[in-house]
């Protein structure tokens, strides 16, 4: 699969980034909303912080130091990446760099998200589309 023949397929959901001290009660408290999801729902627990995705409208208890960065949708690379193929992130982030469209992206076992600001989506599809990237809407 070459850079240029990439799908990206948009979800409508808005997405919020959280970011809590990495405790264990923390981590207790928030498993409730981390079930299977149709979208993304993704943990990440380093030595320093607790970073959490989920859509905008799940409902955190209220914890302390909790801060949040809202208002992000979600772009999906459309089927499965194997782990030898270079520059996939690349080819997507460099592009809206040039275009001044910040991004928060996510690695899974299978494929790649870019999360993409919300007054930036259109801009980020035109982006693209104009270097030849299929983008469609889920």
């Amino acid at each position: 699969m070459s850079a240029q023949s990439l799908t990206l397929l948009l979800y409508p959901t808005p997405l919020s980034v959280h970011r809590l001290p990495p405790t264990g009660d923390n981590l207790h408290a928030i498993t409730p909303f981390l079930a299977p999801t149709t979208l993304i729902n993704s943990l990440t627990i380093t030595s320093s912080e607790l970073s959490l995705i989920v859509p905008s409208a799940t409902i955190l208890p209220n914890l302390q130091d909790l801060k949040t960065e809202a208002g992000w949708r979600a772009f999906k690379v459309a089927g499965k990446l194997d782990f030898g193929l270079v520059g996939i992130l690349a080819s997507l982030t460099a592009p809206l760099k040039e275009a001044g469209v910040s991004v928060f992206c996510i690695s899974t076992f299978d494929t790649d998200w870019v999360l993409v600001k919300e007054d930036k989506v259109d801009e980020a599809r035109r982006v693209w589309q104009n270097v030849g990237f299929n983008v469609l809407d889920c």
